[in-house]
């Protein structure tokens, strides 16, 4: 099997996978496969050879539309985790300032006016 085939093959999988969404519950085996997939796409592309026949130049073409179709796709899926984890970040230091509130401020007593 040539390496463009099997890049098609890898490049259809990870479309499949980005277009079955972002799971709400039990993200970590969803962002493992897609690393993994990413991870086999890249090598696959490492070896890819400098000239192509006329059949590996249409499964091309056929990558280059799967890859358009699904980026914008895990783009958001992207932002989302991003976002998540800038929420999940975000309560963390709510929780931690909530359970301790004056972690932050002196113990000695002395009180430094803001004002200028």
């Amino acid at each position: 099997m040539t390496a463009v085939k099997i890049l098609l093959e890898i490049t259809k999988n990870l479309f499949d996978h980005v277009k079955s969404g972002l799971p709400k519950e039990e993200r970590e085996p969803y962002i493992e496969r897609l690393n993994e997939l990413l991870d086999q796409r890249q090598a696959v592309m490492d070896k890819l050879p400098s000239v192509y026949s006329d059949e590996e130049h249409r499964m091309g073409k056929m990558i280059v539309k799967l890859n358009e179709a699904f980026e914008p796709m895990l783009m958001r899926q992207f932002e989302e985790i991003k976002h998540n984890l800038t929420l999940m970040k975000k309560k963390k230091e709510k929780n931690v300032q909530y359970a301790n509130p004056y972690q932050a401020f002196s113990l000695d007593g002395m009180y430094f006016d803001k004002k200028n």
